[in-house]
């Protein structure tokens, strides 16, 4: 691991961690030193499941590295990137976690408040739960104004703290082989695409309006990455459109988050 990213953690929260590890069930957990309530995170396992190989065949295929998976780094590299990159976007004023400690077993992060996804599911005001989705697509719109993206920018990957939202788990940040836009237009899919639960049902849908919002304040060249991503899997998007009143959810949401992002492009003139 490099020396700009390592950071031993202190004596005494070492050990802490070391003894709160062995029965820990999950390979993120909570602990809390000197008052404060930090959250460690251990190396994590290479991803082998076939969706991984499926999405690798499928970005090649149609050349668009846009779909392409995440680089997988595990170990003591995949902490390291991951504090880097939390690093980089604290640097620039983004409200991610402080990085506290970081080796080649763990990485310790701040606490950066709540989860807004069980916010989102435990508010009953469509209008409130919205508005919370809108801030949290302002804050990523920032960070793309900015020059950078996320690379996991799904609902479920923002904090909620202090009346504003926050970024969290970096994990897929390392996009090789892709260009800005592409990252961008990556996070805007992902981001969409996990919205569509919160419009099921509804009788005004609103991720319609999220997005055309999102991509009218996106750059040209993430638009034209967008465009071409759905030209080049048109036949697909049309078979999804057709099978989703008849298939799961994923196809479903698939069918319903494209329909959004093309009507928002339309709107769009570049």
């Amino acid at each position: 691991m490099s020396a700009d990213i390592e950071y031993p953690a202190d004596p005494e929260l070492a050990a802490l961690i070391r003894s709160l590890r062995s029965t820990a069930r999950n390979r993120v957990f909570a602990v809390t030193y000197n008052g404060r309530r930090l959250w460690v995170k251990t190396a994590g396992m290479p991803r082998l499941h076939s969706s991984v190989l499926m999405q690798r065949v499928i970005a090649t295929l149609f050349a668009l590295p846009i779909l392409l998976p995440p680089r997988n780094q595990t170990g003591a590299l995949g902490l390291a990137a991951e504090a880097a990159a939390i690093r980089k976007l604290a640097n620039a004023g983004f409200p991610v976690p402080a990085v506290i400690a970081c080796s080649g077993q763990w990485l310790v992060l701040s606490d950066a408040g709540e989860a807004l996804e069980p916010r989102l599911q435990a508010t009953t005001n469509p209008v409130e739960r919205w508005h919370l989705i809108a801030e949290a697509g302002a804050l990523l719109g920032r960070l793309h104004a900015a020059g950078h993206w996320h690379g996991g920018a799904q609902i479920r990957n923002f904090s909620y703290a202090d009346g504003r939202p926050g970024l969290l788990d970096f994990e897929d940040h390392d996009l090789p082989g892709m260009t800005l836009a592409e990252k961008q237009a990556r996070d805007l899919l992902l981001f969409l695409y996990s919205l569509v639960r919160y419009d099921r049902d509804a009788i005004d849908p609103q991720l319609p309006r999220i997005a055309t919002a999102m991509l009218s304040a996106a750059s040209s060249d993430t638009r034209n990455a967008m465009r071409k991503l759905r030209r080049r899997m048109a036949w697909l998007l049309a078979l999804a459109r057709w099978l989703a009143p008849y298939a799961g959810r994923d196809v479903r949401q698939a069918a319903a988050a494209d329909a959004a992002i093309g009507a928002a492009l339309l709107q769009c003139a570049d």
